[in-house]
């Protein structure tokens, strides 16, 4: 695996913000920057109309290297694909660390019949994804993460306590939970039911961080223990938040193109960038 962030670039306002934001992430890390415009289909044979297109995908993407240089002291390598964004950007995250993409509101309708970009590249990318639907704001001190204990979720918080040492962020832990859909007597609920399921959650989450203190020993880590739907949870979590990090499962072929449902939701409805991590 190559230390290689890839962007996304489109154009639009959330692609600007995913290109600085990925400029800023390959600056603190040292890695190479490359930024892929996708034309969505091959060389045609219409040549006239194909020059156009070509044109001015290399106008773009220069325009939006010399942002980078503005921004970062990095030389941002470009590429021009002709194949379709998702194709493009989920094929080159088998050697990349990182695949940033922009996220635009999408209607209803459209989420159901075509899905989103940021969707397709997180569902089908085989490294860390981060959708960046705006920049965070530069006061945010928090790193929320999603745990429920799962070898994803768990990939997710370190990924996440990474990223909040590196940026000299809190990490804010956030585990839900949920009384069992089942019919439950009046008696065993007394005899202290509830208790013992929060008790049992607090082991879950307090797991979920262990050696998280030896290995980062100047994080500061919250630990939230919330009753409730997790997607609800996390998106109240991460508002005012630099970055918000969920994992979602190692999938492959079909099933590896849809997302847990938790993980669908925040990438959807996320108020911060998000980051998707599944274990490779």
């Amino acid at each position: 695996m190559s230390r290689t962030i890839i962007v996304g670039v489109e154009g639009g306002a959330s692609s600007h913000d995913a290109v600085l934001w990925a400029a800023h992430a390959a600056h603190d890390r040292g890695e190479e920057l490359v930024l892929v415009h996708a034309t969505g289909f091959p060389t045609i044979a219409v040549e006239l109309y194909d020059d156009a297109v070509q044109q001015g995908a290399r106008k773009l993407l220069a325009q939006e290297a010399q942002r980078v240089r503005e921004t970062v002291p990095i030389a941002p390598r470009i590429v021009l694909d002709p194949r379709r964004p998702a194709h493009a950007l989920c094929d080159r995250s088998h050697d990349a660390d990182l695949v940033v993409v922009g996220s635009h509101p999408l209607k209803p309708l459209e989420r159901v019949i075509i899905g989103s970009l940021s969707y397709q590249v997180a569902a089908g990318s085989f490294c860390p994804v981060i959708v960046v639907p705006h920049l965070p704001d530069p006061a945010a001190t928090r790193v929320v993460v999603g745990a429920d204990g799962s070898p994803d979720s768990l990939a997710a918080v370190a990924f996440a306590a990474a990223e909040a040492d590196r940026a000299g962020a809190e990490l804010h832990v956030v585990h839900t939970w949920e009384q069992p859909a089942v019919y439950v007597s009046v008696e065993y609920l007394a005899g202290g039911f509830d208790e013992q399921m929060v008790e049992d959650e607090r082991v879950v989450l307090a797991e979920s961080v262990a050696g998280l203190a030896e290995q980062y020993p100047d994080l500061v880590v919250e630990q939230h223990l919330v009753q409730g739907q997790p997607a609800t949870a996390l998106l109240e979590a991460a508002q005012g938040a630099r970055l918000l990090v969920v994992g979602t499962h190692g999938r492959h072929g079909v099933a590896r193109m849809l997302l847990g449902s938790v993980a669908h939701t925040v990438v959807l409805h996320a108020p911060c960038p998000v980051a998707v991590v599944r274990v490779r």
